[in-house]
């Protein structure tokens, strides 16, 4: 029980190069992503769009259109929207065209319960996975966005949160997972908004869950970062269907 303690509070203390530096580190030194193609860069501009309430449930999109609005051909256009129909964010229908899904909170709650599960299963491979540089990087991170939180600084959080989850979904070394959940996240986008925490007591709240999930990872306590996670997706899911319903 020593040994696996230790670490974890040599971790916490270690990142004293200042906060800021720690932080950037820590992203930097991140798996980095394979480049997007064209066809890929299109469907997070649509799925952006639609987020926004610029394209919404019902629209009919014209490829057209589309390929003048976001300055490309219509080839990478009709490939995003084919990726878009497999992932249930636009529907292709006989003589009507492509057609941007309606949504519904129960299609949501479905969705949630996926994303949660998803990224518990990371969390709970994270702590049995990481290697000792990734528990750095994930402390260092973390105590980061504890400064931000305290700050209240909305759009920094954001970045750090979206930062410190992948992390954790990294760290489980599990390809598959790692893109599953990117697939079940973009599935949910369109429900967002493009909204995340606006207010100083969510932040707060946030900033405590992500401390239950980082301590459970960093003591390597698998069923802990798995139910601590879950719980952390689930309410942030719940505050986003408020959102939507008011």
């Amino acid at each position: 029980m020593t040994l696996r303690a230790k670490p974890a509070l040599v971790i916490t203390r270690a990142p004293r190069r200042g906060a800021g530096a720690a932080f950037s580190e820590a992203v930097r030194n991140r798996a980095a992503p394979p480049t997007p193609t064209l066809a890929s860069i299109v469907q997070q501009k649509i799925v952006n769009d639609i987020a926004h309430g610029i394209l919404p449930p019902g629209l009919r999109l014209e490829e057209e259109d589309l390929a003048r609005r976001y300055h490309v051909s219509r080839t990478p256009v009709r490939e995003a929207l084919r990726q878009l129909s497999a992932l249930g964010i636009v529907e292709i229908r006989h003589r009507q065209g492509v057609i941007v899904a309606a949504r519904s909170i129960e299609q949501f709650q479905n969705l949630l319960e996926i994303v949660a599960d998803l990224e518990a299963s990371a969390a709970r491979y994270a702590a049995q996975r990481m290697t000792e540089e990734e528990r750095a990087k994930l402390a260092a991170l973390h105590e980061q966005i504890g400064i931000i939180a305290a700050q209240s600084a909305v759009a920094r959080f954001d970045k750090a949160n979206l930062a410190l989850h992948q992390l954790i979904h990294e760290g489980a070394h599990n390809t598959i997972l790692l893109n599953g959940i990117a697939q079940m996240r973009m599935r949910t986008l369109p429900y967002t908004r493009m909204e995340f925490i606006t207010e100083r007591r969510r932040i707060e709240i946030s900033h405590m869950e992500h401390n239950a999930i980082v301590s459970a990872i960093l003591c390597r306590a698998p069923e802990l970062a798995y139910h601590a996670m879950r719980l952390h997706v689930i309410e942030a899911g719940h505050v986003r269907e408020d959102r939507e319903q008011g």
